[in-house]
């Protein structure tokens, strides 16, 4: 378990923080709360490489999704090119394409 440490005592004791972080996480706290978390840079590279995968997957997947089934009434989706068709409460009667 790695132990708390103020922030007046991490500014006296820098060095034995920054060894100490090369085991574990150390946290850093002002009055009681913790404010920021000392790790080693092996430590931070991994947490990074872990989290970068499945942030590109999901954008990865969803590009394709939303250019597939992008709605046709929406300019800012399909383009400047198409005009956008009135919203269903613009309408005269939502159930039908007259206006």
């Amino acid at each position: 378990m790695n132990m708390a440490i103020s922030v007046a005592q991490s500014r006296q004791q820098l060095s034995a923080l920054i060894a100490a972080a090369q085991h574990q996480p150390q946290v850093i706290t002002n009055r009681n709360t913790p404010v920021a978390v000392l790790v080693s840079a092996d430590y931070f590279a991994r947490s990074e490489a872990a989290v970068k995968p499945a942030t590109e997957g999901f954008y990865s997947q969803l590009l394709p999704l939303r250019e597939a089934i992008a709605p046709q009434d929406d300019i800012g989706l399909t383009g400047p090119e198409q005009a956008p068709r009135a919203a269903a409460w613009q309408r005269t009667n939502a159930f039908t394409d007259s206006v």
